[in-house]
């Protein structure tokens, strides 16, 4: 239970879009709509979560697995989803935040570890440790200095972590996620594409900071492009962003990793296609690469 504790203390008080605190009547009306749009059912959260997380924690049971309820959610609820999905599990579990009047709220998706459903859905408050989330995020660049830790925290790989509330999510050992769904996604509108200078290589005084080297274009199709280049690109994105909210991609090429593309190509002069080219790789990679606001990513 500690180690599940950890876990999610990792994955939300680190990386939780500002915002207000929403209040328990916010996480119910969030669970009430992702029960809507999953056709789920309303449930009592798992015994085994009864120290994990916040009293206003509230629970949804589903069909699906993980990997379908979250493209599901993408399709459903794209603009009100913090950007793209994360996870610390290697995609066990994936977690994301959903806007609501009073702010965001924490949604997690991990298999149910009741067998009463195939996924379960776990909504909470953000923990009360974190900066308060706004209607629209709009954060401070990746150039800034982290705050002095507080007296009461405490620091572990990096991440600080504030007793003694800290927000922690249930993750159980849950089954791998299985490979992404055949159906096609929702259209995602093409944009006008906006004239644009050809951007430069990286050269010695920009030089490319790409874990690996760009070997073909990336962009949405029926069936999802996935590899370690997709991956590459969501990370670098997710650090780009302000704010990023932290976390890693799922290194699939999905609509929201291509509307957070095209808001990085608006952000940086370059045609809004929301396609990785050759010219929109070397900026993306580039130390030179600007940041871009999330309330963008549309």
């Amino acid at each position: 239970m500690k180690r599940v504790a950890l876990l999610f203390a990792l994955s939300s008080a680190c990386c939780t879009p500002a915002a207000a605190a929403p209040a328990k009547a916010d996480v119910e009306k969030a669970a009430v709509r992702l029960a809507g749009v999953l056709d789920g059912v309303l449930r009592n959260c798992p015994t085994s979560f009864a120290k994990i997380g916040t009293t206003l924690k509230a629970c949804v049971g589903t069909g699906g697995t993980v990997e379908n309820v979250r493209m599901k959610l993408v399709a459903e609820l794209e603009a009100d989803l913090y950007g793209v999905w994360r996870s610390r599990d290697e995609q066990r579990s994936v977690f994301n935040w959903l806007k609501t009047p009073a702010g965001f709220v924490y949604v997690r998706l991990q298999p149910d570890p009741d067998g009463r459903a195939q996924t379960l859905v776990y909504v909470d408050t953000p923990p009360a440790s974190a900066p308060a989330p706004t209607a629209a995020p709009t954060t401070p660049s990746t150039a800034a200095k982290p705050a002095t830790p507080p007296a009461n925290s405490t620091q572990i790989g990096g991440v600080t972590l504030t007793r003694p509330t800290p927000t922690p999510a249930p993750t159980t050992t849950p089954t791998p996620t299985p490979t992404p769904p055949a159906r096609t996604p929702p259209p995602v509108p093409t944009p006008t594409v906006a004239a644009a200078t050809p951007s430069p290589a990286p050269s010695a005084t920009q030089p490319s900071v790409a874990p690996l080297t760009y070997t073909r274009p990336l962009e949405l199709l029926p069936k999802r492009m996935n590899g370690q280049d997709v991956l590459a690109v969501q990370n670098r994105l997710i650090a780009l962003t302000q704010p990023s909210g932290g976390g890693r991609g799922d290194g699939y090429f999905g609509p929201v990793t291509a509307a957070t593309v095209r808001a990085f190509q608006a952000a940086n002069g370059l045609g809004v296609t929301g396609r990785v080219d050759r010219a929109t790789w070397d900026v993306l990679f580039s130390a030179g690469a600007k940041p871009f606001k999330a309330s963008s990513i549309r």
